[in-house]
């Protein structure tokens, strides 16, 4: 590229909302999305670093740095990168040694001001490859970055055909203002106004950490996965019972927690849930790499020993969630406002007076399709995507599914003790789904 074209490219990019609220959030958690896919047989890797190349290279805000100005923060977009500088490739003994270097690569949390918002990395054993991939969620979110995976596996398998990669990425609008896309004036006008604070959780719980020390803590990934027979079994019986799977995911989550954090059972227990707001945007896809998540919160009104009954009251509450019109959009406007009224440093302060982040939290991110992620015809034999790394006292269950089989994974920076205790309760999550199969003819 020569010096005039270098110098005709744009330079900065506006910071938009959910970019600044997502950097707000580094106080609660790493701000780091988690890709690991597992091949069965090595991949080509100087096709696929081409090919991150390419993609990268047309998705601005991931060749950028975060400049988080006292009054109006940006992002600095960076040209002087290459293939090495997006993903790496490391030689292991075997597969839990490629397994265990990849998952420490995974939790790795990339600075704001790095001149890529992204690192991959290639971890080879004898007969196949682990890829994994940290992306910081200020540029876009679990939906936007399974696309964006799926544009890297579309250049692969043209460049492995002796071809120059061409595979359109969308470079549009990044605001959150394609979320009012499918309303008319007047709905429009009235979702611009719900000026209400959502993040006022009632009945919130605490999960029974031990102190946060952020010099000592350590990030991990906890991780269990629901085979193919049992999560078919699940499936099954949520159709017969009339919930939703995630209706059913939820009530073992609650149920666990209740014995975690040794809750009275007549008391109610509070749990955001993420939705994907692009069920409000015209076409029902993002128009630019960006943000898009909102939340409900569905509420255990005590706990049942008859599972029917729980079952009922969260799909209740869900299902007039999402009979609302407005469904996850009440407080986009009041944090908008916040921005626009105040300069970055009063906004920061301001939004954290009102703001209260839920203490736990579940995340569904939904279907992973084995076709999606083909690499010149090579599926991952096994996948798994989760949201960021939580710090104490956060928690959040996030759940995965690919090939007919469910992941659910606990991110969370804390110390070994912490670890014994969440472990105990993610086995419970499991119990709890096997119990309802035993007691749901």
């Amino acid at each position: 590229m020569s010096n005039n074209q270098q110098k005709q490219l744009p330079r900065k990019m506006k910071a938009e909302m959910w970019d600044r609220m997502q950097f707000l959030f580094r106080n609660y958690y790493d701000r780091m999305i988690h890709f690991y896919l597992k091949f069965d047989e090595p991949l080509d890797y100087a096709a696929l670093a081409k090919a991150y190349k390419y993609v990268v290279d047309r998705i601005p805000v991931l060749h950028s740095s975060f400049i988080n100005c006292a009054v109006t923060p940006y992002w600095k977009i960076n040209y002087d990168y290459s293939e090495s500088d997006i993903i790496t490739l490391k030689e292991a003994e075997d597969e839990e040694s490629a397994h265990n270097m990849a998952m420490e690569f995974l939790t790795q949390e990339i600075p704001v001001k790095a001149k890529l918002q992204i690192q991959a990395g290639v971890f080879r054993f004898r007969g196949g490859d682990i890829l994994v991939q940290v992306l910081n969620h200020m540029c876009m979110d679990g939906p936007d970055t399974k696309e964006m995976l799926m544009l890297v596996a579309r250049a692969y398998e043209q460049i492995l055909a002796g071809k120059e990669p061409d595979v359109e990425v969308k470079n549009g609008d990044r605001s959150h203002y394609q979320c009012y896309t499918l309303y008319n004036e007047e709905e429009k006008k009235n979702a611009l106004g719900l000026y209400k604070n959502v993040s006022q959780v009632k009945h919130q719980i605490k999960f029974p950490y031990t102190k946060r020390d952020r010099k000592t803590d350590k990030s991990r990934i906890l991780r269990r996965v629901i085979g193919k027979e049992k999560f078919a079994a699940l499936k099954a019986m949520s159709k017969k019972t009339g919930v939703t799977l995630n209706d059913v995911l939820l009530v073992a989550y609650m149920r666990a927690l209740y014995r975690a954090c040794n809750i009275d059972r007549e008391k109610s227990v509070s749990v955001p849930c993420m939705v994907d707001l692009r069920r409000h945007i015209k076409g029902g896809k993002s128009f630019g790499f960006s943000n898009h998540i909102g939340f409900m919160i569905c509420t255990a009104h005590g706990y049942k020993e008859d599972y029917l009954q729980m079952f009922e009251d969260i799909k209740k509450q869900s299902d007039a969630a999402k009979d609302d019109p407005y469904f996850g959009l009440y407080s986009l406007p009041l944090l908008n406002l916040a921005y626009k009224l105040f300069p970055q440093f009063l906004a920061e302060f301001a939004i954290g007076l009102g703001y209260n982040n839920p203490y736990t939290g579940m995340s569904n991110l939904g279907l992973l399709k084995e076709q999606d992620f083909m690499f010149n015809g090579k599926s991952p034999a096994y996948l798994f995507l989760t949201g960021a790394i939580k710090s104490i006292p956060y928690l959040q269950l996030a759940i995965s599914t690919y090939k007919g089989e469910m992941t659910l994974t606990i991110a969370v920076k804390c110390k070994d003790k912490d670890e014994e205790a969440l472990t105990v309760f993610i086995d419970d999550v499991v119990a709890e789904l096997d119990n309802m199969l035993k007691v749901i003819q």
